[in-house]
């Protein structure tokens, strides 16, 4: 009996860490971003490559990391509202070209 109990036990008390760990969870990632700079979105696109999206003063742009040298794609319209449209939706065609 008292087996059955201490295995009830550490079960009751591994779903209460999981519910723990999911609150807490979120909140330690936003504290590496401020108000001017943050991380959007990523998208894998294979084992190597990323595809960054990221704020900085307003502004989206995006970076493609992974290959032979890490590329600035540009920036994104201001226009574009990027919350509502993750990356996995974005056509590569219409990323506009890097400023000069």
């Amino acid at each position: 009996m008292q087996y059955a109990a201490s295995f009830i036990l550490v079960i009751a008390l591994i779903f209460l860490l999981r519910f723990v760990i999911g609150y807490i969870q979120p909140r330690l990632g936003k504290r590496h971003q401020s108000s001017q700079l943050g991380l959007v979105e990523t998208l894998a696109l294979d084992s190597k490559r990323r595809l960054i999206l990221f704020r900085c003063h307003g502004r989206n742009g995006l970076i493609l990391t992974g290959g032979e040298t890490d590329l600035f794609l540009g920036w994104l319209p201001p226009g574009s509202d990027n919350e509502t449209q993750p990356l996995q939706n974005m056509a590569l065609s219409t990323l506009p070209e890097a400023d000069k």
